[in-house]
């Protein structure tokens, strides 16, 4: 794959854990979460590549291994320095913006992708997000330069695991919140990342229910609403 972008869709992910270790490899109706993840985020439309971007750790050698069987590239860069996987796989790539996604969210709204990046573009931004998605629906637009300035700002690398708080401050950056694309997006209340045993019980039951193959976000906010003892469980 040789494919140009100036638009990168770029996923932190390791499997080191404290709560849920290696749950990007956990099943999702049959295929691993982090492949459920790329299979959602290559539905948007803006980006054409996407990244798992893990660490050299030999605890991450099963990412690579899984990525040569995936429609995903992968970058492996500094343990704790995410800001600084993220800068050479945009380098490498002569890429302008990055699409933040993080490897516990394999509902990601790819429609949210594309409108947060027309906005982007639209308003200047540096820095482009949205709160109020489903927890663990949510990605977050940024341009590269803006991550060299973050890095750049950042006391302690080990620290840019926060790059989002860091990003977030208008006296640096160009700063845009977006709402949602449509009304009925606007459910902050819903938590549908990967961080405990719950979090992924209900995605199991979510992607079961759909033969692994979930429907836009919201059919599946309204399928939530209607199966209460499943939202209920995280």
């Amino acid at each position: 794959m040789s494919v140009p972008a100036d638009i990168l869709t770029l996923v932190a992910v390791r499997l080191k854990s404290r709560r849920l270790p290696r749950k990007a490899l956990a099943d999702l109706a049959g295929k691993p979460l982090i492949q459920r993840l790329t299979e959602r985020v290559a539905q948007a439309q803006h980006p054409k590549v996407v990244y798992w971007c893990t660490s050299t750790n030999p605890e991450d050698d099963p990412l690579e291994a899984l990525a040569e069987t995936s429609e995903a590239w992968i970058y492996r860069g500094d343990e704790l320095d995410v800001i600084s996987r993220f800068i050479e796989v945009a380098w490498s790539r002569s890429a302008e913006i990055v699409v933040r996604v993080t490897g516990d969210n394999p509902l990601t709204d790819p429609s949210m992708i594309d409108y947060m990046i027309d906005e982007h573009r639209k308003n200047g931004a540096d820095y482009t997000y949205c709160d109020a998605l489903p927890r663990g629906t949510r990605s977050e637009i940024i341009s590269v330069s803006a991550l060299e300035e973050c890095h750049a700002l950042a006391d302690d690398p080990s620290s840019s695991e926060y790059m989002t708080y860091m990003l977030r401050r208008p006296d640096h950056f160009q700063v845009l919140e977006v709402t949602p694309s449509h009304a009925q997006l606007n459910r902050p209340d819903l938590r549908l990342t990967c961080d405990e045993p719950a979090d992924l019980e209900v995605l199991q039951r979510l992607y079961d229910a759909f033969e692994g193959a979930p429907p836009p976000l919201p059919e599946i906010i309204a399928w939530l609403d209607a199966n209460e003892d499943v939202s209920a469980l995280n």
